[in-house]
């Protein structure tokens, strides 16, 4: 069952989630279905007006149905652009329209495809080793000791390196200072939570430790690196990694919008500390130059950023969760569908969604980029549309077989993604984002995390097909026992944990209940209850009621963990701020749990005295003992989620 949190606190922690933590998965978990193309002939992308008149309309019904005020997208097959359009606004406020050769829209995660060609390159010219204990190049922080296995640059490129994942200060605001990279990793380095080359977890730190390493080894800074030796050399001139834009680049720059009050209001720009994990903006007309040198073994005409020997590691597989499921590649990720093959990379940040895919069986390509926040399953919807119109299925993808009821319970469960905060204070958003498998008669359903259901298919004893999708379920069990892991074939560098024990959502909801209803009872029933005994109450009482002193320390924890809860609340409403840094309202709050430790003892101490003392009723007893052991949990509960003290 889900346990759904509803406070304004939770509704913000879960807006960042949404955004951030899984801000490049969910499109592969979810696709809503804006216009149903699907359709038994086959289309060429050889007929440009079919393909364009195509597109027109499913991409005009994109920016009228999610509210996105611009797109940019460009087809490529055969060698040859098919198409290269701008729809909507780039800049509603100077009526200036999204034009693909010249609006540069924010990419996010398809950066890092720039930051493993960066690495390979070094490979290639032998400075670097993929094998090698990444401290080799690092000399003023270390990453530690944890495992047997050392961090590898293999690791990094696969999204394996077993780190936890950071939010906090993932984005900047625009008037911050850039920070220097090496000291932003001295600050907070990721924990390590996994050994290496065992299990993906995509890492946008990750990333950022590869980028260093080349500016380490190269004596760069990335953004020239990438300058130098990726973009001048394919003539992608239009394409920067360099945060604000250089100023001969910056009117071309997409505003990225946000609907409020039924219009688009530009948005603030969006700064990425680790550039090579998501910092770069191009256009449309650039990311086809970048595909096809892509499709053609990172070459253009007599250009090439990578011998093709060197190339193909980016699709060797390292590893492969589960049967059917897609492996995990080096840089590239493998996106496919049930039918067809598909690998590139996807890209968000809170105001842009992009997606850049190869159909290396086809020699297609294709870029999608809109410029609202709106559209974060958007570009993949489109993808898939695309696919489902020029590519479709034809005929059965794979055999069925049936499963015991009994022997399906042991898949149901809540699933938690195993890319999550660990060691910090958003560590309680890697449960608000789940997965749920259940019943449905004798059904296995599969509830991903907005709450879509799709009917699981059995296709071996832990492998299922969700035919709407195209995508295959894979679990890991063993024999009898529950399944504890969950995989998806098309997002293979993520996994997903039963979420059991103490990550099990229910027992902290009821200690969540418990503890406000005694804080409410307390700040506003006493007082209530002590105003109208002391007014109103003429005949003396049989048991006397609390001492005042016990009373006090009773009302002031409860006072403290109101405020504590209000400035969650108001630093939340803030919504995705957390990201951007610690708001001092938060910074503020974390002082109250701190300081009701020594009252909260303070009440244990005189829960013993107050049992001790027979004129005092024992439904008074009884009530106080209650709270204070609800309170104690609560700073337990806090101390479990990091968020007893100032951890970040």
């Amino acid at each position: 069952m889900h346990y759904p949190m509803n406070s304004p606190f939770f509704a913000a922690i879960r807006c960042v989630s949404f955004v951030v933590f899984l801000s490049f998965c969910l499109p592969f978990l979810r696709a809503e279905q804006v216009a149903d193309t699907s359709q038994e002939a086959v289309y060429s992308l050889e007929d440009t007006k079919l393909l364009e008149s195509f597109m027109d309309g499913l991409i005009q019904a994109y920016l009228d149905n999610q509210q996105i005020a611009g797109a940019t997208v460009g087809i490529i097959h055969n060698g040859e652009i098919r198409l290269l359009k701008g729809y909507g606004y780039a800049n509603i406020e100077k009526g200036i329209r999204v034009d693909p050769e010249v609006s540069m829209f924010r990419i996010g995660s398809i950066s890092k495809l720039f930051t493993w060609i960066a690495v390979l390159q070094q490979y290639e010219a032998g400075r670097l080793d993929l094998d090698t204990d990444i401290n080799t190049y690092l000399t003023a922080f270390k990453i530690p000791d944890r495992f047997d296995e050392p961090v590898t640059l293999r690791s990094l490129l696969t999204h394996t390196p077993g780190f936890e994942d950071i939010l906090i200060e993932l984005f900047i605001h625009e008037e911050t200072p850039m920070p220097d990279l090496e000291e932003m990793f001295q600050k907070r380095l990721p924990r390590r939570i996994m050994p290496p080359l065992t299990e993906a977890a995509y890492s946008n730190h990750g990333t950022g430790l590869a980028q260093y390493i080349v500016e380490q080894i190269s004596g760069l800074p990335f953004e020239e690196y990438v300058e130098q030796f990726i973009l001048e050399p394919l003539g992608m001139y239009c394409t920067t990694f360099r945060q604000p834009l250089p100023e001969n680049l910056q009117p071309f720059l997409s505003n990225g919008y946000a609907m409020r009050d039924g219009r688009f209001v530009a948005q603030p720009k969006e700064i990425i500390p680790m550039t090579g994990a998501g910092g770069a903006s191009s256009t449309a007309k650039d990311m086809l130059i970048f595909l096809k040198a892509l499709m053609n073994d990172a070459s253009l005409d007599t250009i090439s950023v990578l011998d093709s020997t060197t190339y193909a590691i980016m699709k060797e597989p390292l590893l492969t969760h589960a049967p059917h499921m897609n492996p995990v590649l080096h840089g590239f990720l493998d996106m496919s569908p049930a039918h067809i093959k598909v690998i590139g990379h996807g890209g968000n940040t809170f105001l842009f969604h992009s997606f850049l895919a190869m159909l290396p069986e086809h020699d297609a390509g294709i870029f999608i980029s809109f410029n609202s926040e709106n559209g974060s399953t958007t570009s993949y919807d489109v993808m898939k549309q695309f696919i489902k119109r020029f590519f479709p299925q034809t005929g059965p993808l794979t055999e069925t077989i049936d499963l015991d009821e009994s022997f399906l319970k042991g898949f149901t469960g809540t699933y938690i993604p195993n890319r999550r905060p660990h060691s910090d204070a958003l560590k309680l958003i890697g449960t608000l984002m789940t997965i749920n498998v259940f019943m449905e008669g004798e059904n296995l359903i599969y509830s991903d995390f907005t709450g879509k259901v799709n009917p699981l298919i059995p296709v071996d004893s832990t492998t299922f097909f969700i035919e709407e999708e195209q995508v295959f379920i894979g679990f890991r069990r063993q024999g009898d026992n529950r399944a504890d892991k969950l995989y998806v074939s098309n997002f293979p560098i993520l996994t997903f944990d039963r979420a059991r024990g103490l990550m099990n959502m229910q027992f902290h909801v009821v200690l969540l209940i418990i503890s406000l209803l005694v804080m409410l009872y307390i700040l506003i029933m006493w007082p209530g209850i002590y105003f109208i005994r002391r007014n109103y109450e003429k005949n003396p009482r049989t048991h006397h009621p609390l001492p005042l002193f016990t009373k006090i320390l009773a009302w002031i924890a409860s006072l403290f963990f109101f405020v504590f809860i209000v400035l969650m609340i108001s630093v939340s409403s803030g919504g995705t701020d957390i990201v951007f840094g610690i708001p001092s309202g938060m910074r503020i709050g974390l002082f109250f749990p701190v300081a009701n430790i020594p009252l909260v003892l303070l009440m244990a101490y005189s829960s013993i005295f107050i049992w001790k003392t027979p004129a005092i009723g024992k439904n008074s007893k009884l009530f106080y003992t209650i709270a204070t052991l609800s309170y104690i949990l609560t700073i337990w509960q806090l101390y479990y989620w990091n968020l007893l003290g100032w951890q970040y």
